[in-house]
C-alpha cells in the first residue's frame, strides 16, 4: 500500500494519530507539504501576505528540522509550490498511491480547499482525515459539538469535569520508505517562494534583542526542547498563574503558542506535562490549573469554527448581534499599525508585533479593543493584520478572539477596555512602554 500523507499543521512526529494509524503492510508513504498561494497570498482586506514576515521563516526552520527528523526515521517530504487539488492529484497518479491521508482542519477556507481536492481525486483513491490538532477529538465531547454553547464559561462546566484526555501518542520509531524511484523536490528558500508566487523576496530580518520569545527556532525539536525546559527544568508551570499577565521577558509565559500554532507541538504533549509537573508538585496548582483552562479555550475556538461554519469569520454576531458603529479610516488603521496612535501603550504593543511577530494575551486584548471600540475601526482589518504580523497564528485562536472583543462572539456583553487603566495594571512603572519606546 502506498500512502500519500498530506502535511498541513502538523508538522511533527510524537503525538502524530496519522502516523500512529499507518497499518504495517503500508510498504510506502510519500509525505508532501504544499506552499499553498492562498495561504500565502493577500487576505482579502488589506491585501497582505497572510504568512507574514515572521511566520514564513519560523514556517520554513520547522520544516527544515522536520525533514531532518523523517531522514532518521528512512524517509522524507516532498516539497511542492501549488494548491493542494492541483498538485496531490497530479502526484497521487504518479507514485500510484491508493490512499491521501491528511489532518483535520475547522475552519471554512480549509474546508474548501479539502472539497475542491476531493473533487479532483479519482473516486479510487479515498481521502481520510485525522484528528490531530486538538487537545480533545470532536467525537470525544460529553456533548454533539452542535450543541456547543455561545459561552465558555458553560462549556467549561459542561465538559471540563466529564471529559476524557488521551494519552499523548509515542512517536514512531521508524517511518516506510519513500516510492522506488521517487526523488522529493528539496525545500524553497523564502526568496524561491517569492519568485514563484510572483512577489518581492522578503528582506532579512535579525533578531530583535527585546524579543519575548525564547531564541530557539521553528521546529519540533525547539519546541520539545521549550517544553522540557519550561515544565521540568525550571519548573515554571507553578507560577504561570502569577505571571501571566507580565509583558517582558522569555519566562512570564509559555511560548508554546508558535509551536502548537503550525502543529510542531502538540497539546495532549503540554497536557501530559502538566499532569507530570503535579505528579511531582503535587496537584491544585494554580498555575497547573490556568494553564489547562487554557489549552481548552483554545480547542473551544476550534470547536466553535467548526460548529459556525462562515459566520464564524463574518461581519455579524454569532448571536446575530451587530458590531457597534465604525467610521472607517485607513489613515487612522495605518498609524494603529505602526504603533504611533499616541496612546502609549498600545503603540508598545504594536512596535513589539512589527519587530518580533509577538505580543502578550494582555496587549492583544487591549490593541483590539482600542481599534475597535476607541478608534471605531473594522475588526476584521485587525485580525487581518494579525494574520500577516503574528509568529502564532492560528485562525480559529485569532478570529474568535477579535470576534470577542469586537462584541461579535461568544459574549454579548460590553468588551471594551479602559487602556489607560490596563498600562496602569500591568505596566505601573511604564518599564514595557520604555522598552518599545522605538520601532
Amino acid at each position: 500500500m502506498t500512502v500519500l500523507y498530506w502535511l498541513r499543521n502538523d508538522l511533527r512526529l510524537h503525538d502524530n494519530a496519522l502516523l500512529t494509524a499507518l497499518p504495517p503492510h503500508a510498504t510506502t508513504l510519500l509525505p508532501v507539504y504544499c506552499f499553498d498561494p492562498v495561504a500565502l497570498g493577500p487576505d482579502p482586506y488589506l491585501e497582505l501576505p497572510r504568512t507574514g514576515p515572521h511566520r514564513l521563516p519560523f514556517l520554513l526552520e520547522t520544516l527544515t528540522d522536520l525533514q531532518q527528523r523523517y531522514a532518521a526515521l528512512g524517509s522524507g517530504i516532498h516539497f511542492v509550490v501549488g494548491r493542494p487539488e492541483d498538485e496531490l492529484p497530479a502526484l497521487a497518479r504518479q507514485v500510484g498511491a491508493e490512499a491521501i491521508w491528511a489532518s483535520a482542519e475547522h475552519t471554512t477556507e480549509e474546508w474548501e480547499t479539502e472539497d475542491a481536492l476531493e473533487a479532483a481525486l479519482s473516486p479510487k483513491i479515498p481521502l481520510r482525515f485525522f484528528e490531530t490538532l486538538t487537545l480533545l477529538r470532536p467525537q470525544d465531547l460529553p456533548i454533539p459539538v452542535r450543541n456547543l454553547p455561545y459561552s465558555f464559561s458553560k462549556f467549561r462546566f459542561d465538559v471540563f469535569s466529564k471529559m476524557t484526555v488521551r494519552p499523548a501518542e509515542p512517536a514512531p520509531t521508524q517511518l516506510p520508505p519513500l516510492p522506488a524511484g521517487f526523488t522529493p523536490a528539496a525545500l524553497p528558500t523564502a526568496a524561491a517562494l517569492a519568485a514563484a508566487l510572483g512577489q518581492p523576496a522578503p528582506a532579512a530580518r535579525p533578531r530583535d534583542r527585546r524579543s519575548a520569545l525564547p531564541a530557539l527556532g521553528g521546529g519540533e525539536t525547539a519546541a520539545l526542547a521549550r517544553l522540557h525546559d519550561y515544565a521540568v527544568e525550571r519548573h515554571l508551570i507553578g507560577r504561570y498563574d502569577d505571571t501571566r499577565n507580565q509583558l517582558l521577558g522569555e519566562a512570564f509565559s509559555t511560548k508554546f503558542s508558535p509551536w502548537l500554532a503550525n502543529g510542531s507541538l502538540s497539546a495532549r504533549q503540554i497536557w501530559a506535562a502538566i499532569d507530570d509537573y503535579e505528579a511531582v508538585h503535587g496537584a491544585r496548582s494554580k498555575g497547573a490549573m490556568q494553564l489547562r483552562l487554557e489549552l481548552l479555550w483554545r480547542d473551544y475556538f476550534r470547536l466553535l469554527a467548526l460548529r459556525a461554519g462562515a459566520d464564524f469569520f463574518r461581519w455579524r454576531g454569532l448571536r446575530d448581534q451587530l458590531p457597534k458603529p465604525t467610521n472607517p479610516d485607513r489613515a487612522v488603521f495605518e498609524r494603529w499599525t505602526q504603533g504611533r496612535t499616541g496612546q502609549p501603550f498600545v503603540d508598545a504593543n504594536m512596535r513589539e508585533l512589527a519587530a518580533t511577530g509577538f505580543m502578550s494575551n494582555r496587549g492583544r486584548q487591549n490593541v483590539a479593543s482600542y481599534l475597535i471600540h476607541d478608534l471605531h475601526q473594522d475588526w476584521r482589518w485587525g485580525a487581518a493584520w494579525f494574520e500577516h504580523q503574528l509568529i502564532d497564528y492560528d485562525p480559529a485562536s485569532n478570529w474568535g478572539n477579535w470576534k470577542y472583543i469586537a462584541g461579535t462572539g461568544t459574549d454579548v456583553r460590553d468588551t471594551a477596555f479602559d487602556v489607560d487603566q490596563q498600562a496602569q495594571r500591568y505596566d505601573r512603572q511604564s518599564r514595557y512602554v520604555r522598552t518599545w519606546q522605538q520601532p
